[in-house]
């Protein structure tokens, strides 16, 4: 299913932030304590009964929560607000700042300073796409193919990662169970040296 690879609760935040709905307030709408709220919202997984819930709540369809794109709300086309623009895919892709700043090869402070301006320069856009690992294209039309295809490759990305761990996993378990026969058999041989010696 699509929203196993999207950040649920990630979406949700984005979602508030950009229907202007307080935490505090969706909580008190959800029915629950901040706290509980909080938890959702740091929740990469989410039921599909919560979600429904949730969205009838902020009045959005599920299927709108899950295609949900990180300029919805802004104007189309070049008009979008790229430091807002920039803070959505960091939101969506649920991307950690720090790393990113790393990427973009500046300090956080300058990188929280690109969130306030409203146009970048050619060097600003091309830096943060490709740290973004997306084109200039992509990051100033929100919603395009080219954009979801970056947001695959990222997770294809991830996968292919996780896939790799669990490989060397399996390799270091296959070692260890090697190690583990070869150790019984020379405990064998010894018991059976042991028995004989003692007969």
């Amino acid at each position: 299913m699509q929203s196993s690879l999207i950040h649920m609760g990630h979406r949700l935040k984005q979602i508030l932030k950009q229907k202007k709905i307080k935490i505090v307030d969706f909580a008190s709408m959800a029915g629950f304590t901040n706290q509980i709220a909080h938890y959702h919202l740091r929740k990469s997984d989410m039921k599909r009964a919560t979600m429904e819930r949730f969205c009838s709540l902020i009045g959005i369809t599920p299927d709108e929560f899950i295609r949900w794109n990180g300029a919805m709300q802004l104007a189309n086309g070049k008009n979008i607000h790229h430091g807002e623009r920039l803070q959505n895919v960091i939101a969506e892709k649920g991307l950690n700042k720090s790393k990113l700043a790393g990427r973009l090869d500046m300090s956080r402070r300058t990188m929280y300073n690109l969130f306030e301006k409203e146009n970048f320069s050619p060097d600003e856009l091309e830096r943060v796409a490709k740290g973004l690992d997306m084109g200039v294209d992509a990051f100033l039309n929100p919603g395009t193919v080219q954009e979801s295809r970056a947001t695959d490759s990222e997770e294809m990305m991830l996968l292919r990662e996780k896939y790799y761990k669990q490989l060397e996993e399996y390799n270091q378990l296959l070692k260890s169970n090697a190690a583990l026969k070869d150790e019984l058999q020379q405990v064998k041989k010894e018991l059976a040296a042991y028995r004989k010696q003692h007969d």
